[in-house]
């Protein structure tokens, strides 16, 4: 059964500079809890507000503004029921607090249920109202910043709006050396185009040289925006960060549509395909 949130705080732990989890405690309604959330749930943890963010952002004009008008009310609430946070909570708090996976229900309407998997297998409910949500977002960012993490709270926020499927080099006889990531069919649903991108450029002995990604994402490869998700997929990728400050002609290409999972070779054809084809216009 589902707890319903009223009120949360937020700190972090690091060792030395290094980040090592946030400090999230929750309100609910009969009870405190203190949770420990490392980078990777974390960002799994924002990829799910993200997409409750985005379904408001579809919202018409009327149902923006009731929208608007309940979230100041849950907002209020939250400030009337945040929790204390002390060190020694944080000093005291074990592994069996630590989040290692969050999967959540995107069925309600109105909420968010996620379902949090601790370090030794128990799990939790929780729900969160959708008038919830940037405020949550917004504390979780202000402890991120406080600590003078600037560097991971970018990085967070800008690997939201897409998820890397396969990148590659692709040699000049066409051969494709590459890595894959999977990711759990959760988050595919959340994203519903397939984006193939290839990356040209010349290398200091002006011989062409080409890399390949592909992503899901909510945008079609004739947006605008898709160029900007080219240039940050540069900073996940270790095979696409060598290209990072180089000169690159980037080709885009929209290989499905649906949240459905695309076959790896589906996939790797269409990078192919699209090597071939962007690579006869370079001069």
């Amino acid at each position: 059964m589902s707890s319903i949130l009223t009120g949360i705080n937020t700190g972090v732990i690091r060792h030395g500079k290094q980040f090592t989890a946030l400090a999230l405690k929750i309100n609910q309604q009969h009870e405190q809890l203190l949770l420990l959330i490392p980078a990777l749930p974390l960002r799994d943890l924002f990829i799910c507000f993200e997409y409750r963010l985005h379904l408001q952002s579809l919202r018409n004009a009327k149902d923006k503004a009731t929208f608007k008008k309940r979230q100041e009310i849950a907002t209020a609430q939250m400030h009337k029921h945040i929790p204390s946070l002390i060190q020694s909570e944080l000093q005291e708090a074990g592994l069996h607090q630590c989040i290692t996976k969050i999967e959540p229900n995107n069925k309600r309407k109105n909420e968010l249920q996620l379902t949090m998997t601790l370090q030794g297998g128990n799990t939790l409910s929780l729900l969160i109202d959708d008038a919830q949500i940037a405020l949550f977002v917004s504390a979780i960012s202000h402890a991120i910043n406080n600590a003078g993490m600037h560097t991971l709270s970018l990085r967070l926020s800008s690997l939201l709006d897409f998820l890397p499927l396969y990148d590659a080099t692709i040699k000049n006889n066409g051969e494709l050396e590459y890595d894959s990531y999977p990711h759990p069919a959760w988050k595919l649903a959340l994203f519903s185009e397939t984006l193939a991108l290839v990356y040209h450029y010349a290398d200091e002995h002006g011989e062409q040289q080409a890399y390949g990604t592909v992503i899901k994402t909510r945008l079609r490869s004739e947006m605008k925006e898709t160029q900007a998700i080219a240039q940050r997929l540069l900073a996940f990728s270790p095979r696409l960060k060598k290209l990072e400050g180089k000169k690159c002609q980037t080709s885009v290409f929209t290989l499905a549509s649906g949240t459905e999972y695309v076959p790896r070779e589906h996939c790797l054809r269409a990078l192919h395909a699209l090597w071939q084809k962007s690579g006869k216009s370079i001069p």
